[in-house]
């Protein structure tokens, strides 16, 4: 009877205390036991957990919007601690050295810039230590994915999760073309944003905006096209290629269809695949002509919206690019410190420096929530503002490591599936470089896991390579080749 109450009785109590929370506070008692699920998930199971992490980013703005209970908007930064805590603790446990992801110390000084930016401009440390946490939450997820052994079994069990979820948006998109005006009217978050522009009817799908559904479509795209060329060619990877870049283009976004349209020729480029280019240099001339007008309006619309000097103080986004540059002059070296300028902190909190230059009277970047809501609306301002000049070259070279280290990978004479991590690697760059003109695509949801994430792999396949690992199959931990030894020494 002892010897069963043992391991009985801490459950027992556990149970009564959660419980009890139930009784007192139902919501905090759910969040307690999916807590505790997660915890032991991520201890089993570490890389189910980081596809919990990704899934968790994806669809926190849809999931906000369809249950509207304020803790959820912390969803995806919950799953990011979750995966900083345990992940290099397993790997402590197992008596292993941790991983640095590429850039790590790159980034690290763009983290040291905005905090000393805050400190020294007297922000208050609530502030500036959130700011820091929602900014850099995608370098803590790189570097958590880096303590994870990554082998080609894995890559190959996410890539068929990746065509199940690929699958799932498109038979969403799939309905929200059928059923545009009831799926937008219970979906969409901002009904403005889903009003059709042109010819295209401006898609959310599984998302609640079209810019959501634009990035990951297009982000798939290029991932398909990327196995396409360093695993192999088959009808079904054809078929999710083109329908993916079709959910691009129905999302009627132009950073959406820019950045797939941009990676896509980087992506043939790398791989040298001149049938492509000498196909794409023989009809973009055609296209050119064919499409004038189109190509000619969106140009036009362009230029007057965001660029034209008569028209650009009613662009919220070119007003708040442009202010970037003058706080980062003003507190030179440094910036305004982290939750103070183009962060979700900063329009939480409604910073000072939108005061001082004049941002409530400016047509989206005023202090309530709708007449504020541009105030997040594009990556860089934060970059700029919140880290200065110094943070924000020091966030570059942290990416151009991070293109580097793919490159090398998918140049070595490594399996055809740890090549592909690389090439995708170097696609999402350069599509998410341009929709970062556009939407936080390296700070918040809902692909900063994605990219980092695949940093973060990265890091742990480079790091195999160097240490002449086989990514065939498991490699037995430090404790099990003791034992073997020992057998058979015995």
């Amino acid at each position: 009877m002892t010897v069963l109450s043992r391991p009985v009785w801490p459950w027992a109590l556990a149970a009564a205390a959660l419980g009890a929370l139930a009784v007192v506070q139902p919501i905090a008692a759910v969040a307690a036991l999916a807590g505790a699920v997660l915890l032991l998930v991520a201890v089993a199971a570490p890389r189910t957990t980081v596809g919990l992490a990704v899934l968790a980013a994806l669809f926190v703005r849809p999931l906000m919007h369809l249950v509207p209970v304020p803790e959820l908007s912390y969803l995806d930064e919950a799953m990011v601690l979750l995966c900083a805590f345990v992940l290099p603790l397993r790997r402590l446990a197992a008596r292993r050295s941790l991983r640095v992801f590429p850039g790590q110390w790159w980034f690290a000084g763009f983290v040291v810039a905005g905090l000393l930016g805050g400190l020294f401009l007297g922000v208050a440390p609530d502030i500036f230590l959130t700011g820091a946490f929602v900014t850099a939450k995608g370098l803590v997820f790189a570097w958590a994915v880096a303590q994870v052994d990554w082998e080609e079994r894995h890559l190959r069990s996410a890539a068929r999760a990746g065509v199940v979820l690929i699958g799932f948006c498109l038979v969403a998109t799939a309905a929200n073309f059928v059923l545009e005006d009831s799926w937008n009217a219970f979906m969409a978050s901002d009904e403005n944003a889903v009003q059709a522009r042109g010819a295209l009817p401006s898609l959310v799908g599984p998302f609640s905006h079209p810019i959501d559904l634009g990035q990951f479509m297009s982000l798939s795209a290029i991932a398909l096209t990327a196995w396409r060329a360093a695993v192999r060619k088959s009808a079904l990877t054809f078929v999710l290629m083109i329908a993916t870049a079709f959910g691009s283009v129905l999302s009627a976004r132009r950073t959406a269809i820019g950045s797939l349209v941009a990676a896509w020729i980087w992506v043939k480029a790398v791989t040298r695949s001149k049938g492509a280019l000498l196909a794409v240099a023989v009809c973009a001339p055609l296209a050119a002509v064919v499409l004038a007008t189109p190509i000619s309006t969106v140009v036009t619309e362009t230029y007057q919206e965001y660029l034209d000097p008569n028209a650009a103080t009613s662009a919220a986004r070119t007003v708040l690019t442009i202010g970037s540059f003058d706080v980062a002059a003003d507190h030179f070296p440094l910036g305004a410190g982290f939750g103070r300028y183009g962060s979700a902190t900063a329009a939480e909190n409604y910073s000072p420096e939108y005061v001082v230059r004049g941002f409530p009277d400016v047509w989206g970047l005023g202090r309530t929530a709708e007449d504020g809501r541009f105030l997040t609306d594009t990556e860089w301002p934060a970059i700029i503002g919140e880290s200065g000049f110094l943070g924000t070259i020091a966030f570059v070279a942290g990416l151009v490591a991070i293109y580097l280290a793919a490159r090398r990978l998918w140049r070595s004479s490594r399996p055809p599936l740890l090549r592909w991590v690389g090439l995708v690697t170097i696609g999402w760059m350069v599509a998410c470089l341009v929709q970062s003109v556009a939407t936080v695509t390296f700070t918040g949801p809902p692909v900063f896991s994605l990219f980092f994430g695949l940093a973060g792999i990265v890091a742990a396949l480079s790091d195999a390579d160097r240490s002449g690992g086989d990514h065939s199959r498991s490699t037995p931990e430090p404790e099990s080749r003791l034992r073997v030894s020992s057998t058979r020494s015995a």
